[in-house]
């Protein structure tokens, strides 16, 4: 159960380079902002004592830095500076471990690949850590006091087995979540089969669950850069010059919210953590330490086209009763590709989506029935299923066949 009250510290720095190319003194001045984020809310002596094994989890997705202007992935010069910072406090040993995302499912690629991919491998072996794959190794069955979801859930052997489990997040608004900061974080931690499922409406519960059993000792969000709009990982940047450190994963994601310019129970997430207890989403009782929130928050732009209908004149969206987890889904896809600037070298393709959706009068060439509440359509077409169908990508290729002749 969660304690009365939870403390938070926002600490901001003068970050003067990039995540793609930075010296000695931005990597200084990070670690002195992480630092004192530590301090604030009690220090390492007191959140970790004399850990040897300590587990850290980043945000880890394969895009590069330069793409989306390092709103996506955790900056590594955040990542170098914990790390470093953990080393120097005697820690033994220092995992920087990320699972098998659900779009890499049935790929060769993983997240030893994605660390090379993204550079985070370098930072992570500079700075005396040692990567590690979740894919890599055996995951345990937890049984999981007063789930609703879940009897037991399949947790990394290595999260266990540490003396500590630290999340790294990034500060990002998200398409199907609204926010995602320390809660949402804890998707990574699930076996790549499990991610998947309850991938719905029911998501809240599914991140509740394993926070019962498998919940940081620390969380430090990376704020340097942040992510606005379409997140996860369409995002735009937002320089923030933050880190935002607690011990209460439930408070720190309320904070970072009212630092997007978002209140925090407007997040499910957010608001179940805390009706569950599982930590204190309640502004009234979080203790806001370092930095004022009305002195370092910007206003974000939402995920507003988790509901894609309209995005693009090519794509002809028809959705009955769907839920935002699956329109956001094909509003994913449509982005992707409207990102590799091919959405108006389609042929028109009609989407029909979600149970009972009134079907278009007239016929389209293209037609694709996404999800599963979707299969029982009376419409010929190509049938994509799922709940959601994921991986989105699998969408876009499939739209990406569909290319106007050339005369």
């Amino acid at each position: 159960m969660s304690t009365d009250r939870a403390t938070v510290s926002i600490v901001k720095g003068d970050i003067q380079e990039t995540p793609v190319n930075y010296t000695d003194k931005d990597l200084q001045t990070v670690r002195q902002m992480v630092e004192r984020s530590l301090d604030l809310i009690g220090g390492l002596n007191f959140i970790i004592g004399e850990a040897q094994t300590v587990v850290v989890k980043p945000n880890l997705v394969e895009v590069p830095f330069e793409t989306t202007g390092g709103s996506v992935v955790t900056d590594p010069r955040v990542l170098e500076a914990v790390v470093g910072l953990l080393k120097d406090h005697g820690v033994e040993r220092v995992f920087v471990a990320e699972g098998k995302s659900v779009n890499l499912k049935h790929a060769v690629s993983g997240p030893r690949q994605a660390f090379e991919a993204t550079g985070l491998a370098e930072v992570v072996n500079r700075a005396g850590g040692e990567i590690l794959g979740w894919d890599e190794e055996d995951f345990v069955a937890v049984d999981v006091p007063g789930g609703e979801l879940f009897e037991s859930i399949n947790i990394p052997k290595s999260i266990l087995e540490a003396d500590a489990f630290i999340s790294v997040p990034k500060l990002k608004t998200h398409c199907q979540t609204e926010v995602t900061v320390g809660m949402k974080a804890m998707q990574g931690v699930f076996h790549v089969d499990d991610k998947v499922n309850y991938h719905n409406e029911t998501f809240p519960w599914k991140m509740v669950d394993i926070l019962r059993v498998a919940k940081p000792t620390l969380n430090i969000v990376d704020g340097l850069i942040a992510g606005e709009g379409y997140g996860p990982i369409y995002t735009d940047p937002v320089e923030m010059n933050l880190v935002v450190s607690s011990t209460d994963v439930v408070a720190i994601d309320a904070v970072c919210s009212k630092l997007m310019g978002i209140e925090p129970f407007e997040v499910p997430i957010t608001r179940l953590g805390h009706t569950e207890g599982i930590g204190i989403g309640d502004m009234e009782r979080i203790d806001v330490k370092g930095e004022a929130i009305e002195d370092v928050m910007k206003y974000f732009k939402r995920s507003t086209i988790w509901n894609p209908i309209g995005a693009h004149k090519n794509i002809k969206i028809f959705a009955g009763g769907s839920c935002r987890f699956c329109l956001a889904q094909v509003g994913a896809s449509v982005k992707r590709l409207g990102y590799e600037k091919k959405l108006d070298d389609l042929e028109e393709i009609c989407v029909i989506i979600g149970h009972n959706t009134p079907m278009p009068r007239r016929d389209f060439k293209n037609v694709y029935i996404i999800g599963d509440c979707a299969k029982d359509a009376k419409v010929e077409g190509k049938f994509i299923g799922g709940c959601p169908p994921l991986p989105s990508i699998q969408i876009a290729h499939a739209f990406e066949k569909h290319k106007k002749d050339e005369k």
